[in-house]
């Protein structure tokens, strides 16, 4: 058994190893090519440069079109920082409730969420009412459809995490004479922290990163996503890997920044969720 056992860890180290030096090969390359000229980035070799750029692929990046790769790298954040915050508001809110007061009506509005993981995004319908509503190819537009898309998902999260929370801090609450809203905002919107921390730095990366849905919702090169633009880059520049690549990086960097922010929250959480009372 013991054997057994060590052989089992070996097979996992092997994998988790094997995992994180593919991760840190691609990134490897990806850095070490932004910085060579056209010729030599198109080989995708390992080497170090034979003619080092500089930093002339990322200023050509930066100011190519008046700015538009940082227009719409600010499109993004923009759009992911209003997704993130009406999402932890909305989705945490409607799990308190669902939590914590429940009614004849929280059954059925929890089966609706539940169905909203599972369903599909159907494009012409949604597109059909952003239309009517007037907030087609806008960034308000856009932002309903993400939040719609995770709100199941964060809402769900919410539960079980509010659901680890005695009831006896809710009734010593009540007993001081705290509102709902008081209880709420004051008491379990403060221990939501780790698990707010993770459904951010969770879906901030699915939005930040999307490219489907503002290719259907979004339109127009002032409005433009920063992953839209980085597909303008490769199709205007075909094999020019060097701006390609340096543009990955720069696109890199606030997803990068947001979890060296976040992620003592979620281990928090996880340290935690793993202690008993």
């Amino acid at each position: 058994m013991m054997k057994k056992g060590f052989g089992n860890r070996i097979i996992v180290g092997l994998v988790i190893a094997l995992t994180a030096v593919t991760h840190w090969l691609l990134f490897y390359i990806i850095i070490i090519n932004s910085f060579k000229t056209k010729a030599e980035a198109s080989k995708l070799s390992l080497s170090l440069p034979a003619e080092w750029v500089a930093w002339d692929n990322y200023k050509y990046v930066l100011t190519y079109k008046d700015f538009i790769f940082l227009r719409s790298m600010l499109n993004s954040l923009i759009i992911t920082a209003v997704t993130m915050a009406v999402l932890v508001l909305v989705a945490s809110m409607t799990a308190f409730v669902l939590v914590r007061r429940k009614n004849r009506f929280t059954g059925f509005i929890d089966k609706l969420i539940l169905a909203g993981l599972i369903a599909p995004l159907s494009i012409i319908p949604t597109y059909w009412m952003l239309s009517k509503l007037g907030l087609a190819n806008t960034m308000p537009g856009l932002i309903l459809v993400e939040i719609a898309l995770m709100f199941s998902y964060a809402t769900m999260l919410y539960k079980g995490y509010i659901a680890t929370v005695p009831r006896e801090i809710d009734e010593a609450a009540i007993l001081d004479g705290c509102g709902w809203r008081e209880l709420f905002f004051g008491i379990h919107f403060r221990l939501m922290k780790p698990i707010t921390a993770t459904v951010i730095i969770l879906r901030a990366f699915v939005v930040y990163n999307d490219f489907s849905n503002p290719m259907y919702f979004l339109s127009g090169s002032k409005s433009s996503t920063v992953q839209l633009c980085v597909y303008t880059f490769q199709t205007t520049y075909g094999t020019d890997w060097g701006h390609l690549f340096a543009a990955i990086v720069l696109v890199s960097l606030p997803p990068a920044v947001l979890f060296l922010i976040m992620h003592k929250r979620i281990m928090d959480g996880m340290v935690m969720g793993a202690v008993k009372g």
